[in-house]
């Protein structure tokens, strides 16, 4: 008897999600968001979001512009949305009545019990919120998103949301506080709340506060982290060389020899001759009304890591880490001896290779980013074929005995399919245009640094390949080679 209920339940549960999927794909029939939502939309993904931001901060760089980011955090956001509101925004949004009737139906009377040691709390009505697990309920809330923010956005590429994570982008702290302050009134007025301890700001192009960046060179200054020269001086505290004009001393550095203490390590920041103390040189980000969000000088955007510099150093740092504790996790499965080295290579591309490479397709990666990829890599390689270093074996036997590719190939492989499909992307998107966006301003003295364009241009370049082979996609899948993993 308890058999057949349990049957009678999951039969019922499993009609419920038919028809809500049913109910989803009549509403986005009737429904259009906007293009700054990349959460649960077809066609769209975390790559499509953390591309244009990274386009931004390109553009930026190269006329040696600072670009401020506020990546917005919404507290509790499934379970804060009021039925009402849900019920409005619906309706705000075009969706037919009858349907609208039919959702609100299925959030009325709502019970729930939560499990403790030894038996089940008594029920009680949930009033408030979306159903969590209902395959409607993401629909719903970037409905609620859309609308609610209507009057106040701007849109790509200066907005980006992906689901509740909201980024707002602008030259200006000024503006970008407004903006702040803005969204925030307008999340309140429906019933939201922004998270203030998880909301970070970040200024790419400022002086970083602290050494948790890798340095760039052999000899990095002790302020500054660029390379030093004979014009430099040592701090007597963190034994690192300064730049003579990173020091802050005026004449010759010799008269201070043995009894030098850096600006940073006094706490003073990075000297120039022309600051001021101002709203510029702040580390905080003061809201209002008393509220101060955190500076930060990287943030995890959707899984891949920005950071004040806006290059891709601490972003293959941290995959190369999220790499390692994957294979660390499957470590019983892919070193054991008894399992074919064939299906040890499968799991690898699938598991472990995919989350080392998560996000590359958006990367400038320079020469050492490759190498840095191939000698994690190439131990994992070793360790999974029983494999020594003083056994002398060829890396690429490994990777034969394996069954996959070099990850060197891997990487280009997977830069120019994003390319490829940006490239056949209607003219009006912003993954396509924010590669030409025109930034105001000179570019600095100097050489530049390396775009992702370039990154591209020298993967066709190996292949033979031309920008025009892009628009046929069957053309340009079987030149690039066949997506494997």
């Amino acid at each position: 008897m308890q058999c057949s209920s349990y049957r009678a339940i999951k039969l019922l549960e499993h009609a419920m999600k038919v028809f809500e999927r049913v109910l989803d794909a009549r509403i986005r029939e009737q429904v259009k968001l906007d293009d700054m939502q990349f959460g649960f939309t077809p066609g769209k993904g975390t790559t499509d979001a953390i591309f244009i931001v990274r386009q931004m901060i390109e553009r930026f760089k190269e006329k040696g512009k600072k670009l401020n980011l506020a990546f917005v955090d919404l507290e509790k956001a499934y379970d804060r949305v009021p039925r009402e509101v849900t019920k409005w925004a619906m309706r705000k949004a075009g969706v037919e009545e009858w349907i609208v009737s039919i959702v609100m139906a299925m959030y009325e009377k709502v019970w729930s019990v939560v499990k403790l040691e030894h038996r089940d709390s008594d029920a009680f009505e949930i009033k408030v919120g979306l159903h969590q697990g209902s395959v409607l309920s993401p629909l719903l809330f970037i409905i609620v998103m859309d609308v609610a923010s209507k009057d106040i956005r701007m849109g790509l590429p200066w907005e980006a949301l992906f689901a509740d994570d909201l980024t707002l982008v602008d030259e200006e702290r000024r503006k970008l506080r407004e903006r702040l302050l803005e969204w925030k009134g307008a999340m309140e007025a429906k019933g939201l709340k922004i998270n203030m301890q998880k909301t970070k700001v970040m200024e790419i192009g400022e002086e970083r506060s602290n050494s948790k960046l890798k340095p760039t060179c052999e000899w990095p200054c002790g302020v500054c982290d660029g390379g030093v020269g004979s014009n430099s001086i040592l701090c007597i505290k963190c034994n690192r060389w300064v730049h003579g004009r990173c020091s802050g001393i005026k004449g010759s550095l010799k008269k201070f020899d043995g009894a030098f203490t850096c600006r940073k390590c006094m706490g003073l920041g990075v000297y120039d001759e022309n600051s001021t103390v101002g709203e510029g040189n702040e580390r905080g980000f003061v809201l209002g009304e008393g509220t101060k969000l955190e500076v930060v000088d990287e943030f995890c955007y959707l899984g891949d890591l920005l950071d004040i510099e806006g290059g891709v150093d601490r972003a293959v740092e941290k995959r190369i880490g999220e790499g390692w504790n994957r294979f660390h996790s499957m470590k019983e499965l892919l070193t054991r001896k008894g399992i074919s080295l064939k299906l040890k290579g499968r799991l690898y591309d699938s598991c472990v290779r995919s989350c080392l490479l998560y996000a590359s397709e958006t990367w400038a990666m320079k020469v050492c980013h490759e190498k840095d990829l191939e000698r994690a890599e190439r131990r994992m390689v070793r360790w999974m074929c029983g494999v020594r270093l003083s056994d002398r074996v060829r890396t690429e036997e490994l990777y034969r005995r394996l069954g996959i590719e070099e990850i060197g190939t891997k990487v280009r492989r997977g830069r120019l399919r994003w390319f490829g499909h940006v490239e056949r992307l209607n003219e009006n998107c912003w993954q396509k245009r924010c590669r030409s966006l025109v930034v105001q301003g000179v570019k600095p003295r100097g050489r530049p640094k390396k775009t992702w364009m370039e990154t591209v241009k020298a993967d066709m370049s190996k292949l033979g390949l031309s920008r025009e082979d892009a628009s046929d996609r069957v053309k340009w899948r079987r030149a690039i080679g066949p997506r494997t993993g």
